[in-house]
Parts: structure tokens; sequence; C-alpha cells
């Protein structure tokens, strides 16, 4: 087709991307789509990744005093003001953003073939850089394992080593893949392009999807072997278990994501739909990867937002009005409970003794919760 017209072409484009169904007609001007759902999703799981990259920061700069190596693996690739994970994660947001606005969940029948071919230009660009943003996510992750767990070298300090060098292995011939799939190189988004070759990238896709799950479920199991076997309380195990568990989401989100590229693998007709979902699922598997490995410094953050000034004083006040609603109640409702007396009315205690020391429990106990994973 490169013996086309301009006029033609431009026929071609304005046109519908593939043939409608039987007993359908394309809608080109207002077809079903997906639009506000797919910018909502994508707005909520990077404001999520957002905060709690923030939190870790904040929790290992001003609580802790300490930025260990895994945290300089999200420091900014210029002039420190960065995350590099949070960086590709806004990087990819960008062409996630203007494919959902290009073709939001259109069936192909129903969008014209111009937007069509941009969806295709913006999935090929975010193929390229979910490889580099999941592989600086799950080194990261294995880095503050290899911090917690690794002070030996058993076989979680090994399997840590061995998960971060086949990563970099696989995610780097991936990505090379990826990019080079085509020759020429638009033949990957340019439909209108007859010469030329291409790999199968669907089943290079299916069988990325398989080995990232496999990389996701090996993240979750590690930390669990050691946290299992140690020497407190079970109350203990199951809270910083239950940290280090956040990373099932991930593994969700990743085997989802490999049913629709299965299913892409099998469909011609419908292309951009499927793929629109395939990608949808990306979003949730890499933000819940980043809070994943942000999540043990949580309990120490909360704890000291819980503890601080501003939420102490709200809690007494909290506190005082209870009381004091509670107070003007039974005084309403059971006036007869005032004991008069020779001298004067007494009235039940407005400051108990249990009132006493509680503020110093509070902080006792909040040694004796889940410990800083961090």
């Amino acid at each position: 087709m490169t013996t086309l017209s301009p006029e033609q072409r431009q026929a071609l484009l304005e046109g519908p991307a593939g043939p409608p169904p039987p007993g359908q007609v394309s809608n080109l001007v207002d077809p079903p789509n997906l639009l506000v759902a797919g910018h909502t999703i994508l707005l909520l799981f990077w404001s999520l990744a957002s905060v709690s990259v923030a939190i870790r920061v904040y929790t290992k700069v001003f609580l802790i005093g300490v930025l260990r190596l895994s945290d300089c693996l999200r420091l900014s690739i210029s002039q420190s003001t960065c995350l590099i994970s949070q960086a590709l994660f806004l990087a990819y947001f960008g062409p996630a953003w203007a494919l959902s606005a290009a073709a939001p969940g259109v069936d192909q029948w129903n969008l014209r073939l111009k937007d069509y071919i941009s969806m295709l230009y913006y999935f090929h660009v975010n193929s390229i850089l979910y490889g580099i943003c999941i592989f600086f996510i799950k080194l990261s992750i294995f880095l503050q394992l290899l911090e917690i767990f690794g002070q030996t070298r058993d076989y979680v300090y090994w399997g840590c080593h061995c998960c971060i060098w086949a990563n970099f292995v696989f995610y780097f011939i991936s990505t090379f893949v990826e990019i080079f799939s085509c020759h020429p190189l638009p033949k990957a988004w340019d439909v209108l392009i007859t010469e030329g070759s291409c790999l199968n990238i669907d089943l290079l896709n299916v069988l990325a999807g398989a080995v990232n799950s496999v990389s996701d479920l090996t993240i979750v199991v590690l930390p669990q072997t050691r946290i299992w076997r140690l020497h407190v309380d079970l109350d203990r195990r199951i809270a910083v278990g239950t940290v280090f568990l956040f990373g099932v989401t991930a593994c969700v989100a990743s085997v989802v994501r490999v049913a629709y590229t299965v299913l892409l693998l099998q469909t011609t007709n419908n292309i951009s739909y499927i793929s629109y979902l395939a990608g949808i699922w990306t979003l949730p598997e890499l933000a819940c990867g980043i809070i994943a490995g942000c999540m043990p410094s949580m309990p120490k953050f909360f704890r000291n937002v819980w503890q601080s000034s501003i939420i102490s004083k709200w809690r007494s006040y909290l506190q005082r009005s209870t009381w004091a609603q509670s107070q003007k109640a039974t005084d309403v409702e059971a006036p007869a409970r005032l004991v008069h007396s020779k001298d004067h009315w007494t009235r039940p205690e407005p400051y108990p003794l249990t009132s006493i020391g509680s503020r110093d429990s509070t902080v006792r106990d909040s040694t004796l919760t889940s410990p800083d994973c961090v």
C-alpha cells in the first residue's frame, strides 16, 4: 500500500480499522468506550504509588535518618530530586494516557484506522517502558530484601542475587527484542506498511508475562520463608508477614494480564479492545510493585503519625467531647445520681485514674507492634 495516493491513504485512515461482525454497523462518531474508567484507573494507581514512595522516603530520611542502597536506586536520574521507578512510572503514564484517549477500549470496527495506528504506536512505546520500569521496581525490592534478611549467605541471600541477575538478563533481552521486533521499525504500529517483516511479538508478550508472574511470586515467597522461622510471637510474625504479602496483588494483576495476552494471541478481529484490557492491567501490576517495596516503611510512618502532637490533640479533643456528651446525657436522664452531702454536691470524677498513665501505656504498646522492617 506504499503506492497509495495521499487521498487514498487519508480515506483509509478515516475509515474503520476492521470490518464489523455480521449484523452490526461501524459507529465511528460516538462508539461505546472505557475512557472515563481508563483515566480513573490511571490516576488512582499513579497517585497511590506516588504517596507510597513519598512515605518511604520520608520514613527513611526523617524518621530513621538512613537512606539505603535500594532507596538510591529510586533517586532521580538528574539532580537527585526524583525516584527512578516513580519517574519511569510517570514516563509510562504519559503514553498510557494518550493510548486511552486514542482508543479507550473501543471495538476495532468502531475505531478509525488512524486512531488504531496511534494506539499501536503508544502500545509499542509502553511495552518498551514496561520492561525497564518493572526491572527497576523488582531490583529495588530484592535489594531491600537483602538488607533486611540477607545478613547471612543463605538461600534468601543467593535467591535474591539469582533473581536480580536473571531479571536483568531477561528484561534486557526482551526490551531489545521489543524495540527491534519489526523491520522497518514503523511497521510495528503502521498497518499500512506492507514491506518488511515482524517477529511474533504477541507470543513474546505471553512468555514475558509468564516469567514476570514467576518473578512476582518469588518476591512474595522469599521473605515469608524467613519470617515464619523467626523466634518471635505468632502475632508479630503474622503482622510482619502481612506487610510483605502485599506483593500478592501484583502477582494477581500479572496473572490477569497474561490471560489477556493469551487471548490477544488468538484474536484477529478485535485487537484494539483486547490490547487495551491487557494494557490496563499493567497499571495495578506496576503500582502494586512500587507499593509493595514501600510497605515495610508503612508501620513506622503510621505509628509516628498516630503519636504526633496534632493527632494526640485531636484524640484528646474527641475524648473530652465524648465524655462531655455522655455526662450531659447522664445529667438529663438520671439527676438522682448526684449525691448531696452536707457541704457540696459531688459529681463523678472528671479525670479518673484510668486516664492517668494511658499515654505511657500507649507508648509502651506501640513498641510491641510489628518491628520496623525498613
